[in-house]
């Protein structure tokens, strides 16, 4: 191209090209020619037209920037890039600045404003020190996964990927990778933390870090031993520290220099600095933890403040699930007290939900996290918590005045909403539909509380407060009158759970088929249906975000349903998936993100369309899946490979299947370890997978699931050691498990009594434990595992409304665990209960242009993944009204059952 020649631009952001002016007017001031510069949605590239295709991989510079210094770091980082005909790239706009510098960005690519590209490790040493020197005292925040040139520079480093070259990794995504000296590949991890691989030599000295001593400590400001992070973020930890001068435990939270910083010239300090100052006017008060000291270190600030006991208002309400009436009104009180003295001090939250409310053991409320405080009129960042700002603030502009009191009202009446159901008011956006927000609050309350009618007098003060109007917003006054007004106590008859009428569960499941019909994009090279966010860096042919797991759900309803052009979209997207899944690359074993579910969902594609050819392939698939594999689990590992294994034997009646699960299976025997409580089947901590070292209980990376496939290949085998070896890992799963009044929850991972239980669903907790626990019940009659799997649909059933709809982490997938309850006991009750988790997850529902749908997992789009999206809530229904199986889980045969 010409000399600073710009492809590609076109925006409605009126900066879209203030960056690549910059770099243009740098190219015309040194006459450099054959240059392009390309803007893109992010990042803007810029190369000189001769460099070629350069390295795949190397050492790689990054410069960190502020919106302030941006400009000026960009110009003379470009001045010395350019000279050297070094390609490199930026932040496409000060936007996306602002984005990549912002308290919340991921901690792995946070501050990386310009990325540098040298054509060798002389080069880079040459381009490390000119832009040193050209960028020298010029602001920017330390990049975490790179090590700084100098003290202070904003020139990083790190070994990475220069280039694209994708490939899948171990756990199913696809990432660049980085190719050893001995042709292996690897992941090209982007953490908080400076860790080339062992082989890649530095070209610069790196400074000599002596290993810290066993049981080490950091100090700060000569006096606080911190001993916890209690999390980590870009802009700085949250840590656990003991006060060396009076001996008592305080909470220390870190602000790092220049993140979060604006163009008005602050940042994350200024940030903490304003937080101490709100505690300062609200501690007198008793409404917030008294700040202890304010300091610097390292160029970075920190605040710290007492720790007050107690559990977050979200920790509070999920341990309790239905709290009595009289904690509610109690509660109610207080919050309405706390949002008082906020306003009475001339500030509003602008960011009051059930994480910044601390529950004292007894029973007080306390405010955490004051940085978002401010002066109505105050310039600030909009924030706030998805379900809990109020629709001026979500609709409003990036930045500008601080909102009017009226919009905490709003998030008062959402905290409470949380403290009388237990979930968050979140809605997707309708398209196309006239339903007001008002409205759909109200519905969704109405559900959450039809089986609370103790509590359903609150519903006008919730929703007072909710309007969508701030004019018509209750005031405080008026919540308070209403408040004192109601009842200590009430008569109310116990409520029942609300179950869909036919008519609308049919529609349900008629306009979700609609909608995937309608958004399957064959003309699509990569990806059959779009992916959202979770899902766009994954496989797009497994079960889990991609094409296999909704195919899946279109083959089990053609099989019941007379449409054509249903079963034409199976058949069209069973041919798309098929022409790519014999494609290279690393074949993972994995049944819902490897090739397993891939060649399940083809051979019952090809089972319903009468397709011996796509059947043929199928089959070869699922014979080249490999059978040994470090991780044992079903989602990624050995045992959804087994399964998959024993369904091609189900199917086809071919002996090689039933022989190859049982490779799997005693594959599985011989991976067996002796954990804190019985055995588990540990991920190899050496393994390059995110889930190295992990010891999971639940179905999706842990004992439940590897039981569940010994269970039914030692039925289908006639192999009693398997059975047996189900039976050892059905004792781990007793002696783990936390019973409560009926009900039954599993921790993670057997870490002993202080691990905290986790959420009841079939990836990590009781659904899927359920899940196998009833199976072996069915197969063996002992009593103990019926009795288990029944407390694990009490806990299922408790967390119905702490669940969203989805089918790994979701309402999707633990209803179907319901229905295998009610189909293994004949329990009309378990079906019952199961079509209340079905009406939780229509609460939510959406209208996209006529059709009604169930958002998926993060409550805000209609995805349509199996596990994360619409497919789990389409395939329970399914089942529901046309019967047949349960997706992904062979059935065994009858006869199979002792």
């Amino acid at each position: 191209m010409a000399e600073g020649q710009t492809a590609g631009q076109g925006s409605a952001d009126p900066y879209a090209t203030f960056y690549p002016d910059l770099i243009g007017a740098v190219l015309r001031r040194q006459g450099a020619r054959g240059w392009t510069v390309t803007p893109g949605d992010f990042w803007c590239h810029v190369r000189p037209d001769d460099a070629g295709l350069g390295r795949r991989q190397g050492w790689k510079l990054h410069v960190s920037a502020t919106p302030l210094s941006a400009p000026t770091v960009l110009t003379r980082a470009a001045e010395v890039l350019v000279a050297a005909r070094a390609p490199f790239k930026c932040a496409g706009t000060p936007g996306r600045l602002t984005e990549l510098v912002s308290a919340r960005y991921d901690r792995g690519g946070g501050g990386k404003f310009i990325t540098v590209y040298p054509d060798d490790d002389d080069h880079f040493r040459r381009l490390a020190e000119e832009l040193h020197r050209a960028t020298a005292h010029l602001p920017g925040p330390g990049i975490l996964s790179d090590r700084r040139y100098r003290p202070d520079s904003p020139v990083h480093y790190r070994y990475g990927a220069f280039r694209g070259s994708p490939r899948l990794t171990n756990d199913g995504s696809v990432e660049p990778m980085l190719q050893a000296p001995d042709g292996t590949f690897v992941r090209d991890r982007r953490t908080a933390g400076f860790t080339p691989p062992a082989w890649a030599a530095s070209p610069l000295p790196l400074p000599e870090t002596p290993p810290a001593a066993p049981g080490t400590s950091v100090l700060l400001n000569n006096r606080y031993v911190v001993h916890k992070a209690i999390r980590h973020a870009f802009k700085g930890g949250v840590f656990l520290a003991t006060d060396r001068r009076t001996g008592l435990e305080v909470v220390v939270k870190e602000a790092r220099r220049h993140v979060g910083a604006v163009l008005e010239g602050t940042d994350a300090g200024d940030l903490l600095d304003h937080e101490a100052a709100m505690h300062a006017l609200l501690a007198p008060l008793g409404r917030c933890p008294q700040v202890v000291e304010v300091f610097g270190q390292g160029g970075n600030r920190y605040l710290v403040e007492e720790l007050v006991a107690g559990r977050t208002l979200r920790a509070w309400v999920s341990e309790r699930l239905r709290p009595d009436r009289a904690q509610v009104l109690d509660l109610a009180g207080q919050l309405l007290d706390v949002v008082a003295a906020v306003h009475e001090l001339g500030l509003v939250l602008r960011d009051f939900n059930p994480n910044n409310l601390m529950v004292t053991p007894d029973g007080e409320v306390r405010l955490i996290d004051l940085e978002s405080l401010a002066r109505p009129g105050d310039h600030v960042l909009r924030l706030h918590t998805p379900g809990f700002g109020a629709p001026e603030v979500v609709d409003g502009a990036p930045s500008g005045p601080a909102p009017a009191p009226e919009s905490d009202l709003y998030s008062l009446g959402a905290v409470l909403f949380h403290l009388l159901t237990g979930t968050d008011p979140a809605l997707a956006p309708d398209r196309g539909a006239a339903r007001g927000r008002d409205e759909r609050t109200a519905a969704l309350l109405a559900t959450a509380l039809a089986d609370r009618p103790d509590l359903t007098d609150l519903r006008p003060l919730v929703l007072g407060l909710m309007a969508e109007d701030r004019n018509e917003r209750w005031s405080l006054a008026k919540a308070r009158a209403a408040l004192a007004a109601l009842p200590a106590a009430t008569a109310a008859a116990p409520g029942s759970g609300t179950v869909l009428d036919d008519r609308t569960a049919r529609r349900l499941l008629a306009d979700g088929l609609t909608h995937l019909m309608d958004t399957m994009t064959p003309q699509d090279p990569v990806r059959l249906w779009p992916a959202g966010p979770s899902g766009e860096g994954t496989d797009p042919l497994n079960v889990q975000h991609g094409a296999a797991g909704v195919l899946s759900v279109l083959t089990a309803a053609a099989a019941h349903r007379a449409d054509p052009r249903l079963r034409a979209t199976v058949a069209e997207a069973a041919q798309w998936i098929a022409a790519r899944a014999g494609a290279g690359g690393q074949l993972l074993p994995g049944l819902h993100f490897g090739r397993s579910g891939t060649a399940w969902a083809l051979l019952d594609a090809a089972r319903l369309l009468g397709d011996d050819g796509l059947a043929a392939h199928a089959a070869q698939l699922a014979r080249a899946v490999p059978l040994r594999w470090p991780n044992p689990d079903v989602c990624h590992g050995v045992a959804g490979a087994g399964l998959a294994q024993l369904h091609f034997w189900r199917t086809t009646g071919d002996k090689e299947f039933r022989r190859r699960a049982v490779t799997a299976a005693e594959h599985l025997l011989t991976t067996a370890a002796q954990g804190r409580s019985g055995v588990v089947w540990p991920v190899p901590a050496d393994f390059d997978s995110e889930l190295a070292g992990i010891t999971h209980l639940g179905f999706a990376h842990g004992v439940a699931g590897v039981a569940t496939f010994l269970l039914l290949a030692g039925l289908a085998a006639e192999r009693e050691d398997f059975v047996h070896a189900a039976r050892v890992a059905a004792e781990t799963l007793l002696a783990t498990a936390r019973v409560r009044d009926g009900a039954a929850a599993w921790p993670v991972e057997d870490r002993g009594a202080d691990a905290p239980a986790h959420a009841p669903h079939w990836c990590s907790g009781a659904s899927g434990i359920g899940t196998f626990l009833i199976r072996l019940w069915q197969a063996t009659g002992d009593p103990r595992y019926r009795e288990t799997a029944e407390q694990a649909a009490a806990e299922v059933y408790r967390w119905r409304w702490q669940s969203s709809p989805a089918a790994c982490h979701g309402l999707a997938g633990n209803a179907e665990f319901l229905l295998d309850l009610a189909d293994a006991l004949d329990d009309p009750l378990q079906r019952r209960r199961a079509e209340e988790l079905l009406a939780c997850a229509h609460a939510r529902h959406v209208v996209h242009d006529g059709l009604l749908l169930i958002p998926d997992d993060t409550l805000s789009r209609v995805g349509v993944g199996y596990n994360t999206g619409l497919g789990g809530p389409l395939g329970l229904l399914v089942r529901l009204h046309h019967g047949g199986p349960r997706l992904w889980l062979p059935a065994p045969d009858p006869a199979e059952r002792r």
